[in-house]
């Protein structure tokens, strides 16, 4: 058995771009992100802000947008009236900002949520893995607290998820984003968290849920371990509706669920991730070890948060 298969499904954007997608760039002229030909011209429409280039297969930020509060407002509107036109994108509609960087470190420009995963821009995420070591369990195992996601939930209801996992909204950092999730999303008070997580990387991937010509998104989830005393040290238990309830799985238990898909796919391999880092997933067991290694921190030829 092989988690490649896995892995590359998830990271299914070609190493070559296709030549149907489209780009776009910032006013000076980096690359933020891929589209499909319809969001880039919807963009170009706003041809007093945006400049589309048919010939290039480009649509970039106009030249006068030099100033991030302006094209933090000149996108607001855009995306609201997306909003207005679009069933799925007012769905969809989560009233939080994700940032684009351009140069690194730096950001350029502020995309309500639902409508980044448009751009084709690379958004951010928080993964936490709460684990109860073997030396702390009853029976000897390694297991890990996993919830399984609200019926009602907007994306991919239903299925099971990591401890704790939501996406990186500006301004909040990446640690003060994972204490609140923790808190929001499974009751843990952040005393505990805090004094008991531990940053573990990043896993990285470059996705099309939607099909070789849906939009591109290419994503990074900064990764927290969170090591639990023992299996009845802080239960997580549902704060905010997000899950409908968490359970201890073993390794074992959660890599056959993993197998029969009833993982959201990123969290799969956020869990796969972790066994790599804790020695349960080696060149000895996995036939695709560099592949699966390099595949689940994919690098991406756009500016990055850090």
């Amino acid at each position: 058995m092989s988690f490649l298969p896995l892995v590359a499904s998830l990271d299914s954007f070609p190493f070559t771009k296709d030549p149907f997608f489209w780009e776009l760039k910032s006013h000076e002229g980096a690359l933020l992100g891929y589209l499909v030909p319809s969001v880039a011209r919807k963009l170009g429409s706003w041809s007093q802000h945006f400049i589309i280039d048919e010939s290039c297969q480009t649509v970039a930020f106009a030249p006068h947008l030099t100033d991030f509060t302006q094209r933090n407002e000149i996108f607001a509107q855009f995306a609201d009236a997306l909003r207005q036109e679009d069933t799925e994108v007012a769905r969809a509609w989560r009233n939080e900002l994700y940032a684009v960087y351009n140069p690194s470190t730096v950001p350029y420009v502020l995309m309500e949520r639902a409508v980044a995963v448009l751009m084709g821009v690379v958004t951010y995420g928080v993964h936490i893995n709460g684990y109860v070591p073997a030396n702390k369990t009853k029976d000897g195992v390694l297991k890990m607290w996993i919830p399984r996601r609200s019926a009602t939930k907007q994306t991919y209801p239903g299925m099971l998820d990591n401890t704790v996992a939501g996406g990186l909204a500006y301004p909040l950092g990446i640690w003060e984003n994972a204490v609140k999730e923790c808190y929001e999303e499974a009751g843990l008070d952040k005393e505990f968290v805090e004094s008991h997580i531990q940053s573990a990387g990043v896993v990285s991937y470059y996705c099309q849920p939607y099909g070789p010509k849906g939009h591109p998104q290419p994503e990074v989830e900064y990764i927290y371990d969170l090591c639990f005393e023992s299996e009845d040290d802080h239960i997580p238990h549902t704060v905010d509706g997000e899950a409908e309830d968490f359970r201890l799985m073993s390794l074992a238990e959660i890599q056959e669920r993993i197998l029969r898909g009833e993982f959201k796919k990123n969290c799969a391999v956020v869990i796969v991730d972790f066994m790599i880092r804790h020695g349960l997933v080696t060149p000895q067991n996995e036939p695709n070890f560099l592949q699966v290694v390099a595949r689940c921190h994919r690098q991406f030829p756009f500016a990055t948060r850090n």
